[in-house]
């Protein structure tokens, strides 16, 4: 699907799965970025919250991350970043969201690794009408997820269960399972759909980022 058509099916529906988004070449250098990474000690346990609310709570969430650094890229990321720009001027020319930056992380989740349900957009971040124009300056607006595993099989876990938007937080209903086969990405409106990460039983690979008026 091209860049085009994730915005207008996005747009439509506050959510897209696309398959094979990034060539399979191209989602095994990412992966093998994310690995020299991880053999140098560059991933951190991730948390929740922020500032002096921040804290790493294994009951919420069990993965690492390591933030990446536009002014510095490697090779693998430089052409991720261009990928992603493209996305990101399509979802401002059909959907006029005024996107300018986006910032994201390589994930890391081991054998038994979860995230519980959640949103990405901070609720000090959102407004009444959850709208672009009246979010905060580092609100999230699009979140994406792009998946960086090999070899992914059924049965290995890891889904990725995106809610509906109109479901009630107790429910317990109405969501998509995404499988994270490499070079899938997913994107979807930040403030409006809770997600969670199921139990993997192997360990799982991912870029997420969100992109920020």
């Amino acid at each position: 699907m091209e860049v085009e058509g994730i915005a207008v099916v996005m747009g439509a529906t506050g959510l897209c799965v696309c398959p094979g988004f990034l060539a399979a070449a191209t989602v095994a250098s990412l992966a093998t970025d994310l690995e020299d990474i991880q053999r140098a000690d560059g991933f951190a346990r991730a948390g929740t919250g922020r500032g002096g609310g921040h804290e790493v709570r294994d009951r919420v969430r069990k993965d690492d991350v390591h933030w990446l650094d536009r002014a510095a890229p490697t090779a693998a990321q430089a052409l991720l970043w261009i990928e992603l720009d493209h996305l990101k001027q399509a979802f401002n020319r059909t959907l006029y969201l005024g996107l300018v930056e986006l910032v994201g992380h390589y994930a890391a989740y081991p054998a038994g690794g979860f995230y519980q349900r959640h949103r990405d957009r901070f609720a000090i971040d959102a407004h009444d009408d959850a709208s672009p124009a009246h979010a905060a300056d580092d609100a999230r607006i699009v979140s994406v997820i792009l998946y960086l595993n090999r070899d992914w099989h059924t049965g290995d876990g890891g889904e990725l269960r995106v809610y509906d938007a109109d479901d009630a937080p107790a429910a317990g209903v109405g969501f998509v399972d995404v499988d994270p086969i490499g070079g899938t990405l997913v994107c979807f409106l930040s403030a409006e759909r809770e997600h969670e990460v199921l139990i993997s039983h192997c360990a799982r690979q991912s870029f997420a980022g969100w992109f920020r008026c």
